[in-house]
């Protein structure tokens, strides 16, 4: 009878649903098992792209979705699934063009307008960043995800004024958030309060060791405030958590050469890079330069005596004979 019929398959969609996420099966097998079932709902095969998302398989991911949007061109849904998964491989031109299909169609979800926010952002198209974050907050005030887009987007736009207060309002609606105090931080930080950004950043990092690019954030941050022993412990601790964090190495590789003049260490961390990208010209240059000044003896001297004296390197000449003088106050509160 036709009513079984269709009984059967929906109670056959329930059981293949269940099964994927209570058994945790790859989500590739499930893919697999969806595609040769024509009958299976859009829905359930949706659920399986996220699920490869989720397992990191993001090329699986896109094979799959971008054979939906062909099979489902008008359907948002599908629209919705491929602009997040553009998203999150970087490809922003892509997810642009989804999100902005998803927008005309349901223009009231607020998704797509902060997606797009950061999107544009990311494009240095900070008014169009600023407009689409402030028309998300207008549609949903209590939206988190709004205001820290349009917070953001503030700040690219050196409104500094606007995104202060835009931020202690977001405070108050969700105290004690990691992400909200990230935010803080980078206010605090755009009106030279170095000492304040530096405690809300590592209250952030703390809550949320996972987010590596908030670490390097605060050794930036410590390195500014000329605390570079700090900055150090920061970038060491990144690449505890990850040796092939190139970003730190990087990092820790500069402020190992250029402020606390230990040319054998950011000989090494030159070193590290090398063999992560042995085509590396920038890392075979640090090599090359550390190599010369570890051979410098006026230059080994004048640093000997600097870290016995613990003198401020302002009251030196840099390694290239020009003034070494702090830098002076850009912040967007000295101006």
């Amino acid at each position: 009878m036709p009513g079984v019929v269709i009984r059967l398959k929906s109670f056959r969609l329930l059981v293949f649903c269940l099964a994927a996420l209570l058994t945790a099966a790859p989500a590739a097998e499930a893919l697999g098992q969806v595609d040769s079932k024509p009958q299976d709902g859009l829905s359930a095969r949706l659920k399986v792209v996220d699920l490869l998302i989720k397992e990191g398989s993001l090329l699986q991911a896109r094979s799959a979705v971008e054979n939906l949007l062909g099979q489902y061109p008008d359907d948002t849904d599908v629209a919705l699934s491929a602009a997040r998964l553009y998203e999150k491989m970087g490809l922003s031109a892509f997810a642009i063009m989804q999100f902005e299909k998803v927008r005309q169609v349901r223009p009231l979800l607020v998704e797509p307008l902060v997606a797009l926010s950061k999107l544009h952002l990311e494009n240095l198209s900070t008014e169009l960043a600023v407009r689409l974050a402030s028309e998300a907050v207008s549609m949903e005030p209590k939206s988190r995800e709004a205001q820290l887009a349009l917070v953001t987007a503030l700040l690219a736009a050196q409104s500094v004024k606007q995104a202060q207060k835009q931020a202690v309002i977001l405070d108050r609606m969700y105290p004690n958030d990691p992400r909200v105090e990230h935010v803080l931080a980078n206010v605090a930080q755009a009106f030279g309060e170095n000492k304040k950004a530096i405690a809300l950043m590592r209250k952030a990092c703390e809550a949320r060791p996972a987010e590596q690019s908030w670490w390097l954030e605060l050794a930036e941050l410590y390195s500014a405030n000329q605390d570079y022993e700090k900055a150090q412990e920061v970038l060491k601790g990144v690449l505890s958590r990850d040796s092939q964090s190139l970003k730190a190495l990087d990092c820790l590789a500069h402020l190992n050469e250029f402020a606390l003049h230990d040319y054998m260490a950011a000989r090494a961390n030159y070193g590290q890079i090398k063999q992560l990208l042995p085509d590396s010209t920038s890392a075979q240059a640090g090599m090359n330069r550390c190599l010369t000044k570890q051979g410098d003896l006026a230059l080994n001297l004048r640093n000997f005596v600097r870290r016995l004296f613990r003198l401020r390197a302002s009251e030196f000449k840099d390694e290239e004979g020009a003034s070494d003088l702090p830098a002076p106050d850009t912040s967007y509160g000295a101006q």
